[in-house]
């Protein structure tokens, strides 16, 4: 039987929708390709379809890419509203309006009122109106068996660090950090000590290749750009020992706040949310070596679940399942 029961979870590196019933049936990155002129953007593609167009030979030199989303919110309206008409036209061809479809769109649990009413005119300027707006914390909970849970989710610009319980989030935030600063912080490095200019796209890519928090292991890759002094294009070899401290740098601070969230959560419960251990989670998530990282910091046990970077997506859509217990934890 074919249901409209829909997430949208839009991040700032990927956006991920779900159907009850079928799980998640699109994961593209949050990008849109357009074209300037006169002041204004001309959409061409989103998602996959964004990053083939900017690699082609014969576009546009006026295009760019645009990040809709950043910092956990909706930076750019229009190509917000492109882009999901887009996606929801690729996940749900033909059906998506018959009938209405019910929505849970996850947000930050930082966002704030003014934000979320942001969320919520995007949404119905897509179609999708009355939307149940979500923290992830709380979306990923619906994973979890334990009452109490102490939930990080690992973004690309913004990360949430909660503990939620039967009633919602007891005690949380959201913070700025992670991907993007780890990311930032390659090609600055970079540029200072081999004088050598690489897009955030590349530092990523490193990142993603020989980024490690095992101590010990040594890989190394090849990174082009330009050069600084003299305009010239080169490539130089970056080795996972140089990038390490970087990493490491991000997340010690990453652990902090968890750290002070874990402190101001109830007596009564400490030790429910310590035998839970932390969930994290988003894509992140994935990097390696960075559960035991955060377990040497916290001496607690850092679990990743299987699915990290579509938990947020599958932990809201389970949510249609109880809705009792969904009304009573928002």
């Amino acid at each position: 039987m074919y249901t409209n029961e829909i997430v949208i979870d839009m991040g700032f590196s990927e956006t991920v929708i779900a159907v009850r019933g079928k799980g998640v049936v699109l994961k593209e990155p949050t990008l849109v390709a357009a074209i300037r002129s006169k002041g204004k953007h001309k959409f061409i593609a989103a998602g996959i379809e964004a990053k083939r167009y900017m690699r082609r030979r014969d576009r546009d030199l006026n295009a760019t890419l645009i990040h809709p989303v950043k910092g956990g919110v909706i930076e750019d309206v229009n190509a917000a509203i492109w882009m999901l008409k887009d996606f929801l036209h690729k996940a749900m061809p033909r059906r998506l309006f018959r009938p209405r479809p019910e929505v849970i769109a996850t947000i930050a649990c930082g966002t704030s009122v003014v934000e979320r009413k942001n969320y919520e005119n995007v949404l119905a300027a897509v179609g999708l109106k009355s939307p149940i707006l979500m923290e992830a914390p709380i979306a990923v909970s619906g994973l979890l068996e334990n009452e109490y849970n102490l939930i990080a989710t690992v973004g690309a610009s913004v990360s949430d660090v909660a503990i939620v319980g039967p009633n919602g989030i007891i005690t949380g935030c959201s913070v700025t950090m992670c991907g993007n600063a780890v990311d930032e912080k390659i090609r600055n490095y970079i540029a200072d000590n081999y004088r050598l200019g690489i897009s955030h796209t590349s530092a990523e890519e490193l990142r993603k290749k020989i980024g490690t928090y095992h101590k010990g292991q040594i890989m190394s890759d090849e990174v082009s750009g330009r050069n600084l002094v003299d305009e010239t294009h080169y490539q130089t070899e970056i080795t996972s020992n140089e990038i390490a401290p970087m990493m490491q740098s991000v997340m010690s601070s990453f652990a902090y706040v968890i750290e002070s969230v874990t402190m101001m959560c109830p007596e009564k419960h400490c030790m429910d949310v310590y035998h839970a251990g932390i969930t994290l989670c988003g894509g992140y998530a994935f990097s390696e070596g960075l559960s035991d990282f955060l377990f040497e910091r916290l001496r607690i046990a850092v679990n990743v679940p299987k699915n990290a970077d579509e938990a947020i997506a599958l932990g809201a859509l389970s949510f249609f399942d109880d809705r009792d217990k969904m009304y009573k934890m928002l």
